[in-house]
């Protein structure tokens, strides 16, 4: 069965759509993004989960509790960039992914994630490389815009790849 992934920059999902993930771009003082590597996937991904409403009061009480969990960064100043609609064999969007961009405040010691018992492997790297690194193809490139541009125009990040000073 194939999916597609639709992007709505700066849009919110209809109150219909089920949201089923919140990730983030986490950049650090250098512009940088925490991406993590997940194992039993095989692949790369931005830190960031599953909503608990019974837990988050938002989208960003689920960002702030799964990218503690997982990666072990707490952020500050999240910004709200879209979300991507996730439909199957082109029928009608079925769920929703929210993407967030934040600044890294705090680095912490390493620790298994708590859903699943692994210590995931976190890495920072420029945006192109975190693009390239997840590989999430052309439905991804204008969330990746976004996230570059709050960077840039909101803390005065570089997001490209040239050599960090």
């Amino acid at each position: 069965m194939a999916i597609s992934y639709l992007w709505h920059g700066d849009e919110y999902p209809p109150a219909d759509l089920p949201i089923t993930q919140v990730y983030g771009y986490v950049f650090d003082d250098l512009g940088r993004v925490v991406v993590l590597y997940d194992e039993e996937l095989g692949a790369w991904n931005l830190p960031g989960g599953t909503p608990e409403p019974e837990i988050d009061q938002d989208s960003v009480a689920t960002l702030e509790r799964e990218v503690w969990e997982e990666v072990q960064v707490r952020f500050d100043d999240p910004v709200y960039l879209g979300y991507q609609s996730v439909s199957e064999a082109g029928g009608p969007p079925l769920r929703a992914q929210l993407r967030m961009a934040a600044r890294l405040v705090e680095v912490g010691e390493r620790t298994p994630d708590p859903d699943n018992g692994r210590v995931h492997i976190r890495r920072r790297c420029s945006l192109p490389e975190a693009e390239r690194l997840l590989d999430w193809g052309a439905p991804a490139q204008e969330q990746f815009k976004g996230a570059a541009k709050v960077a840039e125009q909101r803390w005065r990040l570089p997001v490209d790849d040239r050599p960090l000073r």
